[in-house]
């Protein structure tokens, strides 16, 4: 065996980053065991690489622990489904849920008038449920962030120069300050408005 011409071949490099199939990776045990030289080299690279791992890592930005347990408590509060204690709205709500939580409150047949619902109002939130065949007239936001999620028709929400088209499970978070409005597409759209407060 030509052990430079094996070093060089980068299967030790593959082994490090386990990118080996177990049979392969026991190839390179095996060799490593039968030639002391290879596994000194195998050695020195899991060293340089476990160096310029700790030279590069980037520790994770301070409160993410938090974010990711309030995401994953906000996931479990929705598959819950208590009007008495609803979830945020965000990118990973799900309108199946939020049409069983809503589903009693949604007159039928829906009127010809828009309907607001007023679902929760406290700890600077707000989140209704609207019914509505009309559009929303532009407006702008300051003090509180705007989202909402689709859960019956279709509109499109224009953000400044940027169109969105939204179906049932559609989700937007509406930038501070940016000037938007709402079309409807189909003869009617219910979705959950939210506003929190900045």
């Amino acid at each position: 065996m030509d052990i430079q011409e094996y070093i060089n071949s980068g299967i030790l490099h593959d082994y490090c980053i386990n990118a080996l199939s177990d049979t392969e990776r026991a190839g390179v045990e095996q060799v490593c065991a039968r030639y002391p030289e290879v596994k000194k080299e195998l050695q020195q690279m899991q060293r340089a690489l476990e160096k310029f791992a700790e030279r590069t890592s980037e520790q994770p930005a301070d409160g993410l622990k938090q974010t990711i347990w309030n995401t994953l408590e906000n996931i479990n509060k929705e598959r819950a489904g208590e009007l008495d204690d609803l979830p945020l709205l965000n990118k990973y709500s799900d309108h199946n849920n939020w049409n069983r939580i809503v589903k009693p409150l949604i007159p039928r047949p829906v009127p010809e008038k828009r309907v607001v619902i007023p679902l929760r109002s406290s700890d600077g939130i707000m989140q209704c449920l609207i019914i509505s065949r009309t559009d929303v007239d532009d407006e702008t936001h300051i003090h509180e962030r705007e989202s909402f999620l689709v859960l019956e028709g279709e509109c499109e929400c224009h953000i400044g120069d940027n169109v969105y088209r939204l179906g049932p499970g559609g989700f937007l978070d509406v930038p501070l300050h940016q000037g938007h409005n709402v079309k409807v597409l189909s003869p009617y759209v219910v979705a959950v408005l939210q506003h929190v407060a900045v």
